[in-house]
Protein backbone atom coordinates (compact mmCIF):
# COMPACT_ATOMS: atom_id res chain seq x y z
CA UNK A 1 0.00 0.00 0.00
CA UNK A 2 1.44 3.13 -0.93
CA UNK A 3 -0.22 6.41 -0.97
CA UNK A 4 0.92 9.38 -3.41
CA UNK A 5 -0.76 12.66 -3.45
CA UNK A 6 -2.18 13.94 -7.04
CA UNK A 7 -0.21 17.17 -6.68
CA UNK A 8 3.49 15.05 -6.38
CA UNK A 9 6.00 15.43 -9.01
CA UNK A 10 6.82 11.34 -8.80
CA UNK A 11 3.30 10.75 -9.22
CA UNK A 12 4.23 8.92 -12.76
CA UNK A 13 7.19 7.10 -10.64
CA UNK A 14 3.99 6.12 -8.28
CA UNK A 15 2.18 4.72 -10.88
CA UNK A 16 4.49 3.01 -12.94
CA UNK A 17 6.05 1.48 -9.88
CA UNK A 18 2.29 0.04 -9.18
CA UNK A 19 2.02 -1.29 -13.00
CA UNK A 20 5.40 -3.52 -12.70
CA UNK A 21 3.95 -4.45 -9.00
CA UNK A 22 0.84 -5.53 -11.19
CA UNK A 23 2.87 -7.27 -14.12
CA UNK A 24 4.56 -9.05 -11.50
CA UNK A 25 1.39 -10.17 -9.88
CA UNK A 26 2.82 -8.56 -6.14
CA UNK A 27 -0.52 -7.73 -3.90
CA UNK A 28 -0.31 -3.93 -3.69
CA UNK A 29 -2.98 -1.05 -3.11
CA UNK A 30 -2.27 2.28 -4.37
CA UNK A 31 -4.72 5.00 -3.28
CA UNK A 32 -3.94 8.47 -4.66
CA UNK A 33 -4.45 11.34 -2.47
CA UNK A 34 -5.93 14.51 -4.07
CA UNK A 35 -6.33 17.24 -1.42
CA UNK A 36 -2.81 17.56 0.04
CA UNK A 37 0.79 18.07 -1.40
CA UNK A 38 3.98 15.94 -1.65
CA UNK A 39 5.20 15.14 2.04
CA UNK A 40 1.73 15.53 3.60
CA UNK A 41 2.78 12.66 5.89
CA UNK A 42 5.30 14.40 7.56
CA UNK A 43 3.11 16.88 8.81
CA UNK A 44 2.55 13.97 11.27
CA UNK A 45 -0.99 14.10 12.95
CA UNK A 46 -1.78 17.59 12.47
CA UNK A 47 -5.02 16.99 10.75
CA UNK A 48 -7.35 13.55 11.35
CA UNK A 49 -7.24 12.20 7.57
CA UNK A 50 -3.27 12.72 7.99
CA UNK A 51 -3.23 10.89 10.90
CA UNK A 52 -4.82 7.87 9.82
CA UNK A 53 -2.84 8.02 6.52
CA UNK A 54 -0.38 7.61 9.10
CA UNK A 55 -1.65 5.15 11.11
CA UNK A 56 -2.50 3.17 8.07
CA UNK A 57 1.02 3.37 7.06
CA UNK A 58 2.28 2.12 10.21
CA UNK A 59 -0.27 -0.81 10.30
CA UNK A 60 1.87 -1.62 7.08
CA UNK A 61 4.65 -1.73 8.20
CA UNK A 62 4.08 -3.34 10.98
CA UNK A 63 2.46 -6.28 9.36
CA UNK A 64 5.59 -6.43 6.88
CA UNK A 65 7.98 -6.54 10.15
CA UNK A 66 5.73 -9.67 11.82
CA UNK A 67 5.96 -11.40 8.67
CA UNK A 68 10.01 -10.84 8.21
CA UNK A 69 10.78 -10.99 12.20
CA UNK A 70 10.78 -14.20 13.95
CA UNK A 71 10.69 -12.31 17.21
CA UNK A 72 7.40 -10.42 16.62
CA UNK A 73 6.92 -9.65 20.22
CA UNK A 74 9.22 -6.47 20.12
CA UNK A 75 7.38 -4.80 18.07
CA UNK A 76 4.88 -2.27 19.36
CA UNK A 77 1.50 -2.13 18.67
CA UNK A 78 -0.08 0.79 16.70
CA UNK A 79 -3.82 1.66 16.97
CA UNK A 80 -5.65 1.11 14.45
CA UNK A 81 -7.84 4.51 13.88
CA UNK A 82 -7.55 7.92 15.39
CA UNK A 83 -10.81 9.71 16.87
Amino acid sequence: MFKPCARDPFIDDNIEFARRLRDLKVSHHLTIVDEWPHGFLDFGFAASDVAQYNIEILNMLQKILQQSSSNADVIASVPDHID
